[in-house]
């Protein structure tokens, strides 16, 4: 009889155990978007798409340790796959390394329930890749996270978007000008959130970012977070408030758009 209440009582805590267990486990999706990832990526053209795979996960790993729901690599991500130059690729082959590039970003997002954005670059242009948490390619030019419009800064971008993307791919004997900054000057013109993302190392530069209408942000600067090097692989996470956007644009000066830009150097 003792003996039959004691199991009694194991036998209810381990069934506890094992509920908690699977609760302390369990995969609790956010309510809300919130966090943005950069990876300023150094080019190193990978042996194989193992290695390439491995590289991957672990930046895409590090920025979602740091709350990323959505990460941003530039463009030229195809390129990294390449053991000869481009002219010496078939257009069969070309594809193909496409082909693998993307199922290698698919299934990371998939794996990692995160969204991912990237460019290839083909002949000198971009071909952009947006994959939801599922590990689906998205087409089209505009996307939805959590209700926030998305889209690459080279397409025709909604005056309503709410955050831009632009992976990168800059030569390194450029002028600053080419480096860095492009999306700061959307997120003004927008009045929107903007990714920016650089390739760098061997002859590539660049400086990434995340950025923001100037009065979205405390030091009235525009620049959320940015990276310290333009030639060394770093990635930023910030936590960006879209309802402010909303705030920003009612008291936008629609007469006098570049007055509030130099007003505040």
């Amino acid at each position: 009889m003792i003996f039959g209440k004691i199991s009694s009582v194991f036998r209810s805590f381990f069934l506890k155990r094992k509920t908690n267990a699977f609760l302390d486990h369990a995969v609790i999706e956010p309510d809300a978007f919130e966090y943005v990832g950069v990876i300023q990526f150094q080019h190193q053209n990978f042996k194989n798409s193992k290695d390439f795979h491995t590289k991957i996960l672990s930046l895409v790993k590090v920025a979602k340790m740091e709350g990323a729901q959505l990460v941003l690599f530039p463009a030229g991500m195809n390129m990294e796959l390449y053991s000869v130059p481009e002219e010496s690729l078939s257009g069969n082959q070309i594809s193909k390394i496409e082909d693998e590039c993307l199922k290698i970003f698919s299934n990371i997002a998939s794996i990692e329930k995160i969204y991912v954005g990237y460019a290839d670059l083909v002949k000198g242009m971009k071909i952009y890749h947006f994959i939801n948490s599922n590990g689906k390619s998205v087409e089209g030019n505009t996307f939805t996270i959590y209700n926030v419009k998305v889209a690459f800064m080279d397409d025709e971008i909604d005056e309503d978007v709410d955050l831009i993307l632009n992976p990168c791919l800059t030569k390194k004997w450029v002028g600053d000008y080419e480096s860095f900054g492009h999306a700061w000057l959307y997120s003004q013109q927008k009045y929107s959130y903007s990714m920016e993302s650089y390739m760098v190392g061997d002859h590539f530069t660049g400086q990434s970012g995340i950025y923001a209408p100037i009065e979205a942000t405390e030091s009235m600067s525009g620049i959320i977070k940015q990276t310290q090097s333009k030639i060394l692989e770093e990635t930023l996470v910030a936590k960006i408030d879209f309802s402010v956007l909303e705030t920003v644009k009612r008291k936008k000066n629609v007469k006098d758009e570049y007055a509030r830009l130099l007003d505040n150097k």
